[in-house]
Order: C-alpha cells, then sequence, then structure tokens
C-alpha cells in the first residue's frame, strides 16, 4: 500500500472544495484547462489519481528517508554532545601537561636514596723506603746518593705513594789521610779563600790593638798549616785540638818543618765569612786574652770546605 506524504490530505481536502464550486457555476473554470467533452465526474476521477500519484511517495524510500532523517538526528546529537562536553575531557594544555612532569620529578626525587653501606678507608701506618748508592769520593770518604720514596699504609692494606726525596750524604767515617796527602789541595784552599784569611788575621789585629798589643804577623807557611788543620777537619767532620788520627794538632807543624814555639789553635765550622769565625772564637772564656796576649807575635789563618759546602776555619798562633 502507498502511503501519502504530510500535506497530501490538506491538498485533496482543498481540490474537492475547488472542484465543487466550478462545478456549481454555469462558467468553466480556465485554470483547470477542462475539455468540454470530460464530464465532471471523469475529472474529478483524473485528478484525484494524478494528484495521488505525484504526491504519494514509494514504501521503501519513506523508510530510507525516515533512516536518514534518524541518523542526521543521531549526529547533530553527537556534535552537540562534544561540543557541550566538559574542558576536563579535552586534552590537556601544555602548561598542563609540563605541571604533571614537574609533579613526578618532585615526587621521584623526595624519595629516600637506597642505603648504601661503604667502608672508608683510613692511614693506619706510614712508611719509608729508602735506596742508597754509595761510591767513593776521597781520603776514604763515602759519597752516598739517597732515594726515599714515602708511603701511607690504609686500613684495607693497600699502599699509596706521598713523596719521593733525592739528596747526596757522605760518609766520613772511613777518612784517612796525611798531611802530605792533604797538602796539594790545602794550598789551593789558601789561594780559593786568600781575603777570607786576611780578613780574619786583620779582625783579630785589630782586637789587639783595641787593647794597645802589637799587631801579629800573617804567616804563609802557618797559612799552610792552618789549610791543612781545615781541610782534614772538613773530611772527617771532627774539630778541635785533636787530629782525625788522635795526634795533636801541633804535629802538623813538625809534618810541614815549620819551627815553633809555644803553638795554640782555636778552631771552628758553620760561619760563613771572616767577621763571624773571629766573633765565635773569641767567645768562649779565656779565649779573648789569648788572642790579644803579647806572647803570640804570628798567626795563620786556614779555611777549607767539606762536600756539603760547610766551612771550616783553623787558626794557629805561635811565639
Amino acid at each position: 500500500m502507498k502511503k501519502f506524504l504530510p500535506g497530501t490530505a490538506a491538498a485533496l481536502i482543498v481540490l474537492a472544495i475547488c472542484v465543487s464550486a466550478l462545478t456549481g457555476c454555469d462558467m468553466k473554470a480556465p485554470s483547470l484547462l477542462i475539455k468540454e467533452s470530460t464530464t465532471k465526474a471523469a475529472y474529478d476521477e483524473e485528478s484525484l489519481r494524478a494528484e495521488f500519484e505525484r504526491t504519494s511517495v514509494p514504501e521503501e524510500t519513506t523508510d530510507q528517508t525516515e533512516a536518514e532523517t534518524e541518523a542526521e538526528s543521531e549526529t547533530e546529537a553527537v556534535s552537540e554532545a562534544e561540543t557541550q562536553a566538559p574542558e576536563s575531557e579535552t586534552q590537556p594544555s601544555e602548561e598542563e601537561t609540563e605541571q604533571t612532569e614537574a609533579a613526578v620529578t618532585e615526587a621521584v626525587t623526595k624519595q629516600e636514596p637506597a642505603t648504601v653501606t661503604t667502608t672508608k678507608k683510613t692511614v693506619v701506618d706510614t712508611e719509608i723506603d729508602s735506596k742508597e748508592t754509595k761510591s767513593d769520593y776521597k781520603y776514604g770518604v763515602k759519597k752516598i746518593d739517597v732515594v726515599s720514596t714515602y708511603y701511607n699504609i690504609y686500613s684495607d692494606g693497600s699502599k699509596v705513594q706521598t713523596d719521593q726525596k733525592r739528596y747526596t750524604k757522605y760518609d766520613y767515617s772511613g777518612f784517612k789521610a796525611s798531611t802530605s796527602e792533604l797538602t796539594g789541595e790545602a794550598r789551593t784552599n789558601k789561594l780559593t779563600y786568600a781575603s777570607q784569611i786576611s780578613s780574619a788575621a786583620a779582625a783579630i789585629n785589630e782586637m789587639r790593638r783595641s787593647e794597645g798589643k802589637e799587631a801579629l804577623t800573617l804567616d804563609d807557611s802557618l797559612c799552610t798549616a792552618a789549610c791543612v788543620r781545615a781541610t782534614e777537619m772538613a773530611y772527617s767532620g771532627k774539630v778541635g785540638s785533636k787530629r782525625p788520627g788522635g795526634g795533636a794538632y801541633s804535629t802538623v807543624l813538625s809534618d810541614l818543618g815549620i819551627s815553633f814555639s809555644k803553638p795554640w789553635e782555636l778552631t771552628c765550622k758553620g760561619y760563613r765569612d771572616s767577621s763571624s769565625a773571629v766573633g765565635a772564637i773569641k767567645g768562649p772564656s779565656g779565649n779573648y786574652s789569648g788572642m790579644t796576649s803579647e806572647s803570640y807575635k804570628k798567626i795563620g789563618v786556614g779555611v777549607a770546605a767539606d762536600p756539603e759546602g760547610n766551612l771550616y776555619w783553623s787558626f794557629i798562633f805561635t811565639a
């Protein structure tokens, strides 16, 4: 069965009224263009049928149209729902994303770190490893080159180097030399330290003049003898009135063939200039009076340096 579209019934009623009105009149309705041979009944039937066919729609088409209308309604409803969806369902903004990441980072940072048990090693001892290389120097003296390495010993048994030092020292215990063996170097020292020798003698004579005493003569032979004494003290490390071999200092005069009377010797070490050396020897009680005594007429001054550069001094007085 065919169905009428909305409004068809109203159109038919209006059409029927118009037809009735026209048929009731003697005049013909020009707008309907009805032929004179057509009867009123035939016209009405044909008109109704034509109008029905024009306005009617197949049932299948009607069902399809209603489905499309329902689909459109659903699409509009979805669009309207999406438009009215709350902001919380939309994608988060860039700022919200950054805040979320910051919150996560802070939460991770605040987590307590895992406890790691470590044992700290400590220094429990120190160690020095020294290696010495010995070689002959002269007059029985040994030269020793030393390399000292310093270590820290830790509680875990490990050993770590902390320093290393290199230096040279001398072993004077083996010194042995005669006067004749030392004379050549003694004469060299006499020339090397000539200015110190002269200055020392001058300082002593200044002391004597201040006491109204006669100046001492600086004797070259006595200076050689004093330089022998200074040299053997420098290589033996022994300072005093005894020679390294144990003999009296005066034996050096005899060895050199020097005649003497009432010899007297003063010695010191470590002073770099003559005034300091003279000040050192006059300090002890009685030395000043002896240095200014009228009994002495000559003086010999000797200077020598040990292998490490320390100066040794010898002052020999004779009558």
